[in-house]
């Protein structure tokens, strides 16, 4: 399949036809969709969202994540988890309050379990130092800066990644 591009959504809309619906409630849609004209699948999820600040206004957004052959048998059978975000890893395409799909890739905010821990070690040793500086008032300018060098030498330590 070739990469992403933006594209005007109507025309894009219009060049596909729906394959099977896979779920319906009163804002959510999971489709099966099929571009005609160039024999692409797509799973397409719409969400329509009440933008109370507004009034009340209805706001309709599109997501079409490209899928390959085996998917569709796999979503069309049963077989295949297709509710967003949880399953939707790789990039698609979105729309938004005009008439543009834009590419959008979602695999930078996934995988940071290691951003997260290392987030919380940092928070830690914040932590364990401040406490180490309310009881410093006894120690010399020199045991304060070997202290500090400490405490930066583990946050080098928590930032080091296994390969460097």
């Amino acid at each position: 399949m070739d990469t992403l591009d933006a594209r005007e959504k109507e025309e894009f809309l219009s060049s596909l036809e729906t394959i099977k619906e896979l779920e319906h409630s009163e804002f959510e849609t999971y489709s099966i969709v099929k571009n005609k004209e160039m024999g692409e699948h797509y799973l397409h999820y719409f969400l329509s969202h009440i933008n109370l600040s507004e009034g009340g206004r209805r706001d309709d957004y599109d997501h079409f994540m490209p899928i390959d052959s085996d998917d569709v048998l796999g979503l069309l059978f049963g077989e295949q988890p297709y509710r967003f975000p949880d399953h939707w890893r790789n990039p698609y395409l979105r729309s938004g309050n005009d008439n543009r799909l834009i590419p959008f890739d979602p695999t930078e905010n996934y995988d940071l379990e290691e951003e997260a821990a290392a987030e919380l070690a940092m928070l830690e040793q914040l932590e364990l130092f401040k406490q180490q500086w309310m009881n410093a008032e006894n120690l010399s300018a020199e045991e304060k800066e070997k202290m500090t060098k400490e405490y930066f030498a583990q946050l080098d330590k928590i930032l080091q990644k296994p390969e460097e």
